[in-house]
């Protein structure tokens, strides 16, 4: 019965216009019912024993009076046998069957800025090679089907006994605001089949870093091309599409803000955008079909 929550790890790595919009107790500042507000973890009582995976560290946090602390905690329980629990911590809800060997991460926080980078410090103590993991995603509901705008993961490994910077970049895969984030930490690895009882793993100072994300030519589809009009604030797209295309464009800021929308019937046509009026910077340009995604890119307006 032990590692009975290893598909936290795999939904990790599976799954995983607010203004500079963050996220709340990034620091692990306030606690309640033995928790940081704000976030779901580990922490569950099995058939009378108190699996305390996650818990309040004043010790030496990296910023502030507090950090989290993530555990692995092995119990043995009367004619079941032993069990071994992670440390987890998720924006989203964590829903554990110790004795069915499952879990499920759902929902997340409310969210609707485009960050770059999620950035934090963290320590680890690894018990018998042991690997940490944590990610982020960004997500959206389109009649009732979450979609992924952008998600990215990494896995650790080996001791870090200070405070020990990380960012993880964004790799948006639609560039459209989200609805929901979520974020995910693990502090050991179940499938190696080996034990890690002991093994502990910190969290402090989270932050999300907003800047020019490059997504130039996400998608791209045969027989559209784009370009500009020479000293003139104006974008060219010639199509030879095979059939007609009814175009949907949108021209977003880098806040995910649409601040620009055209409709253009287009099969063997060149059609001129209007880019008069806006200031100079950086935006992104998506063309859709109907539910087709066509073409998603960066450009740049430069006085």
């Amino acid at each position: 019965m032990n590692r009975i929550v290893a598909i936290l790890s795999i939904l990790l790595f599976l799954c995983l216009p607010g203004i500079a919009q963050q996220f709340p107790n990034g620091s692990f500042e306030t606690w309640s019912s033995g928790e940081p507000d704000s976030w779901n973890t580990t922490n569950m009582n099995i058939l009378g024993l108190d699996f305390t995976t996650v818990t309040k560290d004043l010790s030496n946090p990296q910023q502030g009076t507090a950090s989290a602390k993530l555990t692995v905690v092995t119990k043995t329980i009367p004619f079941i046998g032993a069990i071994t629990m992670q440390g987890a911590l998720t924006l989203g809800t964590l829903n554990i069957d110790p004795f069915a060997q499952t879990a499920t991460l759902t929902g997340g926080y409310a969210f609707t800025g485009m960050p770059q980078k999620l950035t934090g410090y963290f320590k680890y103590q690894p018990v018998n090679n042991d690997t940490c993991a944590f990610g982020w995603g960004l997500f959206k509901t389109h009649n009732g089907i979450q979609d992924t705008i952008g998600y990215a993961a990494i896995d650790t490994s080996g001791t870090f006994n200070s405070w020990t910077y990380f960012e993880i970049p964004l790799a948006y895969t639609i560039w459209e605001a989200p609805d929901t984030m979520n974020i995910l930490f693990v502090n050991s690895n179940p499938l190696d089949g080996l034990v890690h009882t002991g093994t502990k793993m910190w969290v402090d100072n989270l932050s999300l870093v907003y800047g020019t994300v490059g997504i130039e030519r996400l998608t791209g589809v045969k027989g559209l091309n784009i370009y500009a009009e020479p000293f003139a604030r104006q974008l060219i797209l010639s199509s030879s599409f095979e059939k007609q295309e009814n175009l949907d464009i949108g021209l977003f800021n880098m806040y995910g803000t649409e601040i620009r929308h055209w409709k253009r019937n287009m099969q063997l046509s060149t059609e001129r955008l209007d880019l008069e009026n806006l200031v100079p910077g950086t935006y992104v340009i998506r063309i859709s079909s109907g539910s087709r995604l066509i073409d998603t890119r960066k450009i740049s307006i430069l006085n």
